[in-house]
């Protein structure tokens, strides 16, 4: 009987994994696109969002659904036309990690400014974000880009 509780539990925790990999695959792609309404949709209602700059020690912090939408819809905004590759995505049960590359302009184009970033995230067991705390590495350099307002076609 034990033997099977540690099966059933092993098997149970392997899905939470696929669940929680499949969100984050499901998120990165939602950026990438800039599609809101997925990524949204990937959000538990009282999700927590730690942004990449902003006074705190984890940045500024976006709580709840709307708040959050709010923060990505401006950044999306301020970044103008940008995407994301080269994704790695490590999960082991609620918990994930995603590398990525934020590009400024177009994939295809070798000149577009290009910024490496992660997150880290925290999922219930139905697979929502409860945390995303992100990180981006060149913050300066990307904020002097964004001033300046021009960008490699």
């Amino acid at each position: 009987m034990a033997t099977d509780n540690a099966a059933r539990n092993i098997n149970l925790n392997r899905d939470v994994t696929e669940q929680s990999r499949h969100t984050v695959e499901q998120l990165v792609d939602g950026f990438a696109r800039q599609d809101i309404a997925q990524i949204m949709n990937l959000f538990a209602e009282d999700a927590v969002y730690c942004d990449v700059v902003g006074p705190g020690r984890r940045g500024s912090e976006y709580k709840g659904r709307k708040a959050i939408q709010g923060a990505f819809l401006e950044e999306f905004k301020t970044l103008g036309e940008h995407t994301y590759e080269a994704s790695t995505i490590v999960a082991e049960g609620q918990t994930a990690f995603a590398t990525w590359t934020l590009v400024l302009g177009r994939a295809d184009n070798p000149a577009a400014p290009r910024f490496e970033g992660a997150d880290h995230f925290a999922l219930d067991k139905a697979g929502q974000v409860l945390l995303k705390n992100a990180w981006l590495n060149g913050q300066l350099e990307l904020s002097e880009v964004l001033n300046r307002g021009i960008r490699p076609d």
